[in-house]
């Protein structure tokens, strides 16, 4: 019986949290539209599939490394962006807006473990268009440790970029090469982008509700908009 009791594998997590950090950094100007019309569909699509998921979004600059705008919203309650809340300036901290919104995110986990409610299933999207040139507080061996941890613990990070060296970038962080999309900086391959974000989220959903693992946000290892 001891044995049965240690070799028992935790329950798989049957809903989901979806953790957005989205870059809004000056760069992202000329995609912002498409950014916007992006994550509303994503939301309305996720929103139509079921309950079974909560939101976080934050975005992200220079100015501000973690505006939170949703913050562990039910999924049927969470409200569209729109240009008055994402106005793209400033640069690119990304190290430190990966942090914060990880500490975020083991506080929420905390909570609901203290509160005696059951784990959620933890998938971390990062979306940007440029490569980190802001940090102050966090070293990349830092935010690298931070993920390889929270992977370890069963979390998915995902990560899209437009920067010419996404997968790169990506492979730093420690966020695996299927989990890792590139894009074209324009609007067809911005909407391809937040389309397959979408997409691989709801497949996702159906297997966490079925209570099976799923080792990788994407199906298959291809990029998104064009770009290698």
């Amino acid at each position: 019986m001891k044995n049965e009791k240690k070799n028992r594998k935790s329950p798989v997590a049957t809903t989901a949290h979806i953790y957005i950090l989205l870059d809004r950094s000056g760069s992202m100007a000329g995609i912002a539209a498409d950014v916007i019309g992006g994550f509303n569909t994503f939301l309305d699509e996720q929103r139509a599939a079921g309950p079974d998921a909560r939101i976080t979004l934050v975005q992200f600059d220079s100015q501000d490394a973690h505006e939170v705008i949703l913050n562990g919203a039910p999924i049927a309650e969470a409200t569209h962006l729109n240009r008055s809340i994402f106005s793209p300036r400033g640069g690119t901290p990304l190290l430190d807006a990966t942090a914060r919104l990880i500490a975020l995110a083991d506080a929420a986990a905390t909570a609901r473990q203290n509160a005696g409610l059951p784990p959620e299933q933890v998938v971390f999207v990062s979306i940007t268009d440029g490569g980190e040139n802001s940090s102050t507080t966090h070293t990349l061996p830092q935010v690298r440790a931070l993920i390889d941890e929270r992977t370890k613990q069963g979390w998915l990070f995902v990560f899209l970029s437009a920067a010419l060296d996404a997968y790169g970038e990506a492979g730093s962080l420690g966020v695996q090469r299927m989990n890792t999309r590139t894009f074209s900086h324009d609007s067809k391959g911005t909407g391809m982008a937040m389309a397959s974000i979408s997409h691989n989220m709801l497949r996702l959903r159906r297997e966490f509700a079925a209570s099976r693992v799923v080792p990788n946000f994407f199906e298959e290892d291809q990029n998104t908009g064009g770009q290698q």
